[in-house]
């Protein structure tokens, strides 16, 4: 038996070593090298906030996003954009603060899970004061693009109108 390699088999060879490569998995030894590109991240997204840009915001999110609510409730990418949206133009919400602090990240395979303080500022019809602090863990996929959030689970919120509890 002949034993030949094609110059498509060559080829196919280096884009899979690439892609291998481009997804290699990520160890305990990256963690420093991880937070700050992950910590970049988040503040690419809430300032596209602030700016009221969702689809800016939404940008580094993988296309299956889903965030999940204390309650277990689902939002998927497009229910999560059409939420937000919702909130800019009905509630004339407007973010003066928007701000992820990192707590921990544990490294996987090909993801990261990243503990997250968020304290998000701001007023509504432009006078009432709300301010949303919540605690997440996130899930973060390695793609080729680089690193893409995949999953928040908000753990706890609470939410302060006009300097009082919220409890809606």
């Amino acid at each position: 038996m002949i034993f030949s390699i094609t110059r498509s088999s060559l080829i196919s060879t280096a884009l899979l070593a690439v892609a291998i490569v481009s997804i290699a998995p990520v160890n305990a030894d990256d963690r420093a090298k991880v937070q700050p590109v992950i910590q970049t991240n988040y503040n690419q997204i809430n300032a596209a906030f602030i700016r009221k840009d969702i689809k800016g915001a939404t940008a580094l999110f993988t296309p299956d996003y889903v965030s999940i609510n204390p309650e277990g409730e689902k939002q998927t990418l497009s229910e999560f954009r059409e939420h937000y949206n919702n909130l800019f133009t009905r509630f004339n919400i407007k973010l003066t603060a928007n701000k992820a602090t990192i707590k921990t990240i544990d490294v996987n395979a090909n993801s990261l899970d990243v503990a997250i303080d968020q304290k998000t500022e701001g007023t509504i019809a432009g006078f009432n004061k709300i301010v949303i602090d919540q605690t997440s863990r996130d899930s973060w996929l390695k793609t080729p693009q680089g690193w893409r959030l995949k999953q928040s689970k908000i753990l706890t919120s609470q939410t302060t109108f006009n300097g009082k509890t919220f409890k809606g």
